[in-house]
């Protein structure tokens, strides 16, 4: 796949995430039975593979590609990406009718430095963000990931997940798995943003609209 192509797919791929997963919030917040029964569907779908329900991979992926019947029958990355993504979205936002866990601006880095914060448990939240990391399977990388996106919940701590799709997608490829790694680090160590420092230590991190994001 060319690098235009992939860059072309990678934007679709936010652009899907992130409207499913606002569509979702907005509607959960408003008591919405219909978004309230879909998000208890992809918490279903968290330890399942792409393809294993039917139903629940035809809701995530539809609309994500502009002619999937000439895709090869094998699961692409940026299924895999998108089913990832929008299944831990569905486990974070769970019990959050006041707050939206999908919020932009939130790399994963700079979410789970707050969640360190938040916790007072930096050194743990801090080995956990490494295990993910330096993960070399996708069943590794997942697992870390549900554990960290169950954190990020219990402290009502956001992530942007378009970007997280798009970093999912990057992952499981061999030449663009070090630059996540890298901007991933970037964030949690060095990068801070201004209302991150005036938050409280405690409480859900407030709603903002920082869209900051790393070239």
């Amino acid at each position: 796949m060319t690098t235009s192509v992939r860059s072309s797919l990678g934007e679709r791929l936010v652009d899907h995430v992130s409207a499913k997963a606002a569509s979702l919030q907005a509607r959960y917040r408003n008591n919405d039975s219909t978004a309230v029964a879909e998000l208890a569907i992809l918490r279903r779908g968290v330890s399942q593979r792409v393809g294993e329900d039917a139903a629940l991979a035809g809701s995530v992926l539809g609309g994500l590609y502009e002619n999937p019947a000439a895709l090869p029958d094998e699961v692409q990355p940026a299924e895999r990406a998108a089913y990832a993504a929008l299944t831990l979205f569905a486990v974070h936002q769970q019990s959050h009718r006041g707050a939206s866990m999908h919020r932009p601006g939130y790399s994963l880095g700079r979410s789970a430095r707050l969640l360190g914060r938040h916790s007072g448990a930096q050194d743990a939240v801090r080995r956990r963000f490494t295990a993910l990391a330096t993960a070399t399977t996708w069943d590794e990388t997942m697992h870390h990931a549900r554990g960290l996106v169950q954190q990020l919940r219990a402290f009502g701590i956001p992530l942007d997940y378009g970007r997280f799709a798009r970093d999912l997608l990057d992952l499981q490829s061999q030449d663009r798995a070090d630059r996540v790694r890298l901007v991933w680090g970037r964030h949690f160590y060095r990068v801070r943003h201004a209302e991150d420092d005036a938050e409280s230590d405690g409480g859900t991190v407030a709603e903002t609209d920082d869209t900051t994001n790393d070239a």
